[in-house]
């Protein structure tokens, strides 16, 4: 089996070659036939490392300890599902999935579109070619996880104790569809710039791309929070560690992608920024990828250091620098669109948005890098720690959300004064929440959070109320306008959705950060304490095993009021990786979560760790809304009925205002708005 797996790698890599050249050679001859034959070449790679990653799973299905991968990271005692999320595990399977999920979705984008847009699916296929190469050499030239022990052990060592766990079966996967997604709209970006065809075309032959891209990063990160928060035992869900930041560093920056991409559909402006995101999306994946995978930054999510470091730096360098050459090369040709934007428009707050998401993109990768070029200049060991994060994530933040508001009741080419009175809801929505967090918080940025969230929230429903109100005009009623609005207008209002989301999202991570208490206390059975409202009383010690480890429970009583509950964090041993694992005990409400970690026993004797998180539940709710939103974003948008023109005679009055006013009750009818300057 191991040969199989390694010939399908190199047969992988030798597909790919051709691909690329093949399909250099088509946009320099114009000839179809070598732009078919580089396609299919494409897809065999696919099939190939399709091929692989099925021979390395079927061997950690059947324990083929021969296979020194398998004996790394798959046991007899280790469940079937975790021997198949073992499969990115670890370093060498990793990136042989990576690699088959790069090539499958580069030859899936190329052929939906290489019909429509022949010229930009070959140098686009030429260039996907080329990065699914790099992965493949490093696989099978460099990592090789089909290499074979001299001889088989009769058990492995098992998958790492943290990594068996519900989250991380789906948390990295997420997270490299993201990854390998936003390869897709950088190579059609390229091939724009290289055919000079930087108009919406490669736009709109990417944008579902780059959405189903974004919205596997946003859930890889939250899911990720979540496994994090329920697995390593230190009480919170997102602590700015080095690899969590380089996932959020891309997402960030393919966010702001995605609302500078509609102004391009919708204007014709901001062709520049457009590209120039896209580049630094892909190029920020990457080199995400570097530092998860070389050792550089200290994290529970980093594989260990291997041989790839050198050649992944030279790969991102190259990739920047030949990305911004091509950029500067084709400048004169990106001086298109509008000469201005004015400030008091959507398109005006679409490019602060920009500015605001760049900015927070780049603080977050310098906080991460700082520590690592100081080790490596001066050979002193820092630690950026979360007071830098907050000071430049909370003002960034309050700003995004302002533009939330403002953005949704903005019109496209300039604000009137018609939109200052659209204004005045949010605007009182945000007082009153101030005031009212001000009188019962009293805390300065709990009470600018909450008005920034307010105005977001009363200007986004406000979007949903007139859409409502357009039903209720029409006679289909307010539920009926909500479902025209989602029907003809798919992606506004799965946009208002995904802020919704969000909006749910900042109150919960708001309060689980303001408000938070904690304590750790040694205790003998019978003996209690209080922490915030809660009074827990120690039990004692439970024992018990796995056929991996030793496993030790707190038997913890939680008292509030009349109700009570019984909390039973566990403290597990593995002596094949000689290895502690803490798992948390938690309770959960709307209102707070009870989350307790046994630090450590001796005897009937226990040091317990216990926090108050206000609102947790608040993060993963405003998770599945803004994930539903990004599902509907996805979803392809309905064309309008196609209504009867009216017959073209004079009214009785031989007056053309009848006939006017009956084009705007049609367009009341659909959800629309007849004002001079709203939205379309």
């Amino acid at each position: 089996m191991s040969e199989l797996g390694q010939l399908a790698t190199v047969l992988g890599a030798v597909c790919c070659a051709y691909a690329a050249g093949a399909q250099a050679w088509a946009a320099r001859t114009q000839d179809p036939r070598w732009r078919e034959s580089g396609f299919r070449a494409l897809v065999a790679c696919a099939a190939c490392l399709g091929l692989a990653c099925a021979v390395l799973v079927y061997a950690l299905l059947q324990h083929d300890f021969r296979i020194e991968y398998v004996a790394r990271n798959a046991s007899l005692a280790t469940p079937w599902w975790y021997r198949v999320s073992a499969l990115w595990g670890a370093q060498a399977g990793s990136l042989l999935f990576w690699s088959w999920l790069l090539a499958t979705v580069g030859a899936a984008a190329v052929a939906g579109q290489r019909r429509a847009h022949p010229e930009l699916c070959t140098v686009a296929s030429a260039v996907l070619a080329l990065l699914v190469g790099f992965f493949v050499v490093l696989v099978a030239a460099v990592e090789r996880p089909f290499r074979v022990l001299a001889f088989a052990p009769a058990d492995g060592r098992g998958l790492n104790p943290l990594l068996e766990d519900p989250g991380m079966v789906v948390h990295p996967p997420l997270l490299y569809l993201g990854f390998v997604g936003l390869a897709v709209p950088y190579a059609f970006a390229m091939a724009a710039l290289v055919t000079r065809k930087v108009d919406g075309g490669w736009l709109g032959a990417t944008r579902g791309w780059a959405t189903g891209s974004w919205l596997a990063l946003g859930a890889g990160l939250v899911v990720g929070g979540w496994w994090a928060y329920r697995t390593l035992g230190w009480g919170g869900y997102w602590g700015w560690d080095p690899v969590e930041n380089a996932a959020l560093v891309p997402w960030l920056l393919a966010t702001a992608y995605l609302h500078s991409a509609v102004v391009q559909e919708r204007r014709g402006a901001f062709v520049t920024w457009n590209l120039a995101l896209v580049v630094l999306s892909f190029v920020a994946a990457m080199l995400g990828t570097f530092l998860t995978r070389t050792g550089l930054v200290v994290s529970v999510h980093t594989f260990a250091q291997s041989e790839i470091g050198p050649y992944f730096l030279a790969f991102v360098v190259a990739v920047l620098a030949g990305s911004l050459g091509l950029l500067a090369w084709r400048w004169d040709d990106l001086r298109t669109g509008p000469a201005s934007v004015s400030v008091a428009s959507r398109e005006g707050a679409f490019l602060f948005n920009n500015v605001l998401f760049v900015g927070f993109a780049a603080a977050v990768l310098v906080g991460t890098l700082y520590p690592t070029v100081v080790q490596a200049l001066e050979g002193v060991q820092l630690f950026v720690g979360p007071p830098y994060y907050l000071a430049v994530s909370a003002p960034l933040g309050l700003a995004l959300l302002v533009l939330m508001g403002l953005a949704t009741a903005l019109p496209w080419g300039r604000a009137s004064h018609a939109t200052i009175l659209r204004l005045r809801l949010p605007l009182f929505a945000a007082l009153a929440a101030a005031v009212a967090a001000g009188v019962l918080l009293r805390r300065p940025g709990v009470v600018a959070a909450a008005a920034a969230v307010a105005f977001a929230l009363a200007s986004t429903l406000q979007a949903f109320a007139e859409a409502a109100a357009s039903g209720a005009r029409a006679g289909r009623g307010l539920l009926g306008g909500l479902r025209d609005a989602f029907r003809w207008r798919r992606r506004r209002y799965a946009g208002y959705l995904v802020h919704l989301g969000v909006l749910v999202m900042v109150v919960g991570i708001v309060g689980s950060h303001a408000y938070v208490r904690e304590r750790e206390v040694a205790l003998r059975p019978g003996e209690r304490f209080t922490v915030g409202p809660y009074e827990v009383t120690y039990r004692g010690l439970e024992h018990g095993g796995t056929p991996l480890a030793e496993v030790t429970r707190a038997v913890l009583e939680l008292r509030e009021g009349g109700g009570s509950a019984v909390l039973r964090p566990v403290r597990l041993y593995y002596p094949r990786r000689d290895q502690v694992v803490s798992r948390p005990a938690i309770r959960s409400t709307l209102r707070d979560d009870v989350y307790a970690v046994l630090s450590a026993f001796e005897g009937d004797r226990a040091t317990v760790r216990v926090w108050v998180n206000p609102l947790v539940r608040w993060v993963w709710a405003g998770g599945l809304v803004a994930f539903f939103g990004g599902l509907l974003l996805l979803w392809p948008d309905r064309r309008a009925p196609k209504l009867p023109s009216p017959p073209l005679r004079p009214s009785r009055d031989g007056h053309p205002a009848r006939r006017a006013q009956a084009a705007r009750e049609v367009v009341r009818a659909l959800g629309g708005s007849t004002r001079e300057g709203s939205r379309p």
